[in-house]
């Protein structure tokens, strides 16, 4: 594991695997290392492949620092201290709402030559204020737990007992603990949401873009996919067979290893 720090201070921890064209992995919401092995897993994949494949904790989760308060240039900050401390420029692979960080660094001078969004949340004109309001309440009580389970249910909208099976796994006390960083990603997404042209919003996007989706995720996502790949220019639009939100490591590094061929 290394550390690099960030414009503000803020630490943020990286592990880095193998030598070549950097890719940096753009965890999505609570994401971070220790609650999910299949994304380090591809990092190791691509590392084999002569890649130099970094996955970092974002801000507030994990391993990695935090310093509020929280606004998304920060992130995009966290990217460029990673970039420079690989001395190249680097393509970015979000996950789900790590789009919103990705595609702000890429029209930022941080040196991001290449996105791979995969399952971007984006729905034009969804406004959750309410529910980001309902969250940041619960966290202010500390019920941190409650506050992840209403991401899933009220959110997400996964049944309660859908959400009850998750409480059970190994990694949710893991989750619960950067519950915090919920708003983050919520805050992130309303931006984009909200806004009445993405056309505009995205116009300077001038790097190679993939926007990706899984036949066995939500089938809203693959809707959004569609509109936020017609919304950047250039962009292309791929499918991964039998792949749902949490897409398996193979198919990640099939994707990053044929993007940038």
């Amino acid at each position: 594991m290394s550390t690099v720090t960030s414009s503000d201070g803020t630490v943020i921890d990286y592990d880095s695997y193998g030598d070549g064209p950097t890719v940096i992995f753009v965890a999505g919401a609570v994401q971070h290392r220790r609650i999910d092995p299949g994304t380090s897993a591809a990092a190791a994949r691509l590392g084999d492949n002569r890649f130099n494949a970094i996955v970092y904790d974002r801000r507030g989760r994990d391993r990695s620092g935090d310093t509020p308060p929280w606004v998304l240039q920060r992130e995009v900050e966290d990217v460029a201290a990673l970039i420079e401390a690989t001395g190249r420029t680097a393509t970015l692979y979000s996950s789900s709402s790590g789009a919103a960080v990705a595609l702000a660094a890429a029209v930022s001078d941080v040196g991001v030559t290449g996105l791979i969004l995969y399952e971007p949340p984006f729905f034009r004109g969804a406004d959750k204020s309410h529910q980001i309001a309902a969250v940041e309440a619960l966290l202010a009580e500390g019920r941190y737990e409650d506050a992840m389970r209403y991401n899933f249910t009220d959110v997400l909208g996964i049944p309660g007992d859908v959400v009850n099976g998750i409480a059970k796994a190994p990694t949710w006390p893991a989750m619960c603990e950067v519950a915090a960083t919920l708003v983050y990603d919520f805050c992130a997404i309303s931006e984009v949401n909200t806004d009445p042209d993405w056309e505009s919003r995205w116009a300077d996007v001038a790097v190679p873009v993939s926007v990706c989706s899984g036949t066995r995720s939500f089938p809203p996502l693959a809707g959004a996919a569609d509109q936020v790949a017609e919304a950047i220019p250039g962009a292309q639009r791929r499918i991964l067979p039998d792949q749902d939100h949490n897409p398996s490591p193979e198919a990640i590094t099939d994707a990053v290893t044929e993007f940038q061929t």
